[in-house]
């Protein structure tokens, strides 16, 4: 397990990025953590993306603090769309973030095949309603999901209520929790 919190040295050398990117491509993880700037693991998105294109070991991803938050929005559609193309994943989550609904997540559901939970928890969530439309469709169609945790999440679109997208999930056969 590659946890950030639980390490004790400073992430700032070029090896210990070419390390967590070796750990990924040699799928000697099965959670990954990675809670500051992407600077810190790795130079480059498209880095990140190399990576866990090979990998068949993650189950759980979890990106908080300040992995996500900064990020440009590009950077971050890339990461989080690029995990869904992890074929063992089971578990998600994301914090303390912006994420675009139509692009990040909804790929990442349409993409992940083992797929069973999602967690979004202090994020913004972008979009417009048709994104929350297009998130909802990608839940009712994946056979994997079952578990959609949306805390402390808000929407910055004042024709998205945040209330109403969680009251049309809950029809799914998914457990949605707020």
């Amino acid at each position: 397990i590659y946890n950030t919190q639980a390490s004790n040295h400073i992430l700032n050398s070029r090896s210990t990025m070419s390390n967590i990117l070796e750990e990924i491509k040699s799928n000697s993880i099965e959670t990954l953590h990675l809670s500051k700037s992407y600077e810190e693991y790795f130079p480059a998105p498209k880095n990140f993306v190399e990576a866990v294109t090979s990998n068949t070991s993650i189950k759980k991803v979890i990106f908080d603090q300040d992995f996500l938050a900064c990020c440009v929005g590009k950077d971050r559609a890339t990461i989080v769309s690029s995990i869904g193309m992890l074929p063992n994943l089971e578990s998600v989550m994301l914090s303390d973030s912006l994420l675009m609904v139509g692009i990040c997540i909804t790929n990442l559901v349409k993409n992940s095949k083992k797929l069973k939970e999602i967690s979004m928890e202090s994020c913004l969530l972008q979009g417009i309603l048709s994104d929350f439309d297009l998130l909802k469709i990608a839940l009712e169609e994946s056979g994997s999901v079952k578990t959609l945790h949306i805390g402390k999440c808000t929407a910055p679109n004042d024709q998205v209520d945040l209330s109403h997208v969680m009251d049309s999930l809950s029809g799914l056969a998914i457990d949605v929790s707020n």
